[in-house]
């Protein structure tokens, strides 16, 4: 098992030997001379339980690959849990690859750290989180895809609740309407919750904008993949369980703090003609929200509930403040490079 303390760029020290998890089968490679390696790269934060329940349904889709014709590891991120997590993958899975980060480091560099892991000896490359079930089978239809679209660069899936009714997923940059995906398609947008990328991908975009926290490095990666010309497609027929606001819920304010600026970042990299009112939209929404908080204050009959109300304002009020800074001084992008 390998892990990384502290900065995601700090050299990774080896704990002991074991070097990923062999599969046992798929027929879609048949094919092919030399093994296909398939990494699977979980970022995690406090999601003890969900992360169990997300390794057993990769484990058990390796075990439907074919042995010999394709490879599997798998690579866990924890960005500094404090529920057990490291002691959980290092107990109950020991051919998981473990990196360790001594603060948590947001989804970017998180994904990162995975990823520069995971690319020089991989040819596809399954980007989740950890609040992910893969149902069965669909490892082998989107492997299946990609072997017979050699074009095609990754392809994403159909999300579902846990009971089944299907969540919505988004596809596109900047798309509105709803498109019809009762077949597959070609998406703009393959995400970070869940999508399988062929290697390269990674190589010739690079890696994820750390300059982002949390939200906005998928779609970033995904705009610099479209101007680069890289293809997607979205396949309804391949499945996860979405559980949802899995580490999310353990960093609001954290989150909430960076999502304006974050928003303003992105506008400013890839539709800088309209930064500026983008800057005056999320400005408005910051004060709604506060005069809205606010409102709710003056309507509480007694002090309870005064306090969270109180450091709620000061969330969104520090998140303008960032935002601000943001539109006054503009971030230079922090993208990886990695080596093939």
């Amino acid at each position: 098992m390998l892990a990384v303390t502290g900065d995601q760029g700090a050299a990774p020290q080896p704990e002991h030997t074991e070097h990923g998890y062999d599969t046992t089968k798929t027929d879609n490679y048949t094919q092919q001379s030399l093994p296909l390696t398939l990494s699977f790269v979980v970022l995690t934060y406090n999601t003890r339980d969900f992360l169990r329940d997300c390794l057993n349904s990769v484990l058990a889709e390796c075990r439907s690959l074919t042995s010999g014709l394709v490879s599997c590891q798998v690579i866990a991120v924890d960005n500094a849990s404090s529920d057990g997590t490291c002691d959980m993958v290092q107990d109950e899975f020991p051919s998981v690859r473990l990196i360790k980060h001594s603060e948590n480091l947001g989804s970017a560099k998180g994904f990162n750290a995975g990823l520069a892991r995971a690319l020089p000896d991989s040819d596809i490359i399954v980007i989740m989180n950890s609040d992910i079930i893969i149902l069965p089978g669909t490892i082998k239809k989107m492997l299946a895809f990609l072997k017979e679209h050699k074009e095609v660069n990754g392809v994403s899936c159909a999300l579902y609740n846990p009971d089944m009714t299907p969540q919505r997923t988004r596809t596109s940059i900047t798309r509105i309407l709803p498109k019809d995906k009762s077949k597959p398609f070609r998406a703009e947008f393959p995400g970070t919750g869940f999508a399988m990328y062929r290697a390269e991908a990674f190589l010739r975009v690079g890696g994820y904008d750390e300059t982002y926290y949390f939200y906005n490095e998928d779609l970033d990666w995904a705009a610099r993949a479209k101007r680069l010309g890289c293809i997607f497609y979205f396949l309804p027929d391949a499945k996860v369980i979405h559980i949802g606001a899995g580490g999310r819920r353990h960093n609001v304010s954290g989150i909430l703090k960076e999502l304006y600026r974050s928003n303003l970042y992105f506008y400013r990299c890839h539709y800088p003609r309209l930064a500026w009112l983008a800057y005056l939209i999320l400005k408005a929404e910051i004060a709604i929200r506060i005069r809205s908080i606010q409102r709710q204050m003056s309507r509480l009959p007694s002090n309870e509930g005064l306090k969270e109300c109180e450091q709620n304002i000061e969330i969104y009020r520090e998140a303008g403040r960032r935002m601000q800074e943001e539109y006054q001084k503009p971030s230079t992008p922090q993208i990886p490079r990695f080596a093939g």
